[in-house]
């Protein structure tokens, strides 16, 4: 199961890494602009898309509960925003981004 959350993880990590200081500024502009507007709407339902898919991920698993798969899919997005937003992580390698979600998210989901 974390394999295959990580999975759709991974791309995002990339994807965002590609250019760091235009990437952390998408990302504060997607939590803090304002949700109407087009250009922040759109990040805003990937984002959904993407909680969605994890959460069907994690109902594979007869050990998360139906009401519980998407609450952890939020808590999935919020790991994976801070660890590539944060100022500490800068310098780090897409890699290091992914293992500190692993790390986060191995704590959350059932073994």
């Amino acid at each position: 199961m974390l394999d295959a959350v990580l999975a759709i993880v991974r791309p995002i990590v990339e994807c965002n890494r590609i250019q760091i200081d235009n990437g952390r500024t998408y990302l504060r502009e997607m939590v803090f602009g304002d949700p109407e507007e087009p250009r922040h709407g759109a990040p805003l339902a990937i984002v959904a898309q993407t909680e969605e898919a994890v959460a069907a991920v994690l109902r594979r698993d007869d050990r998360v509960a139906e009401g519980d798969a998407a609450t952890l899919a939020h808590i999935v997005s919020a790991a994976m925003f801070l660890s590539m937003a944060a100022s500490v992580n800068i310098a780090l390698s897409v890699e290091e981004i992914v293992q500190d979600i692993r790390r986060q998210i191995e704590v959350l989901l059932p073994r």
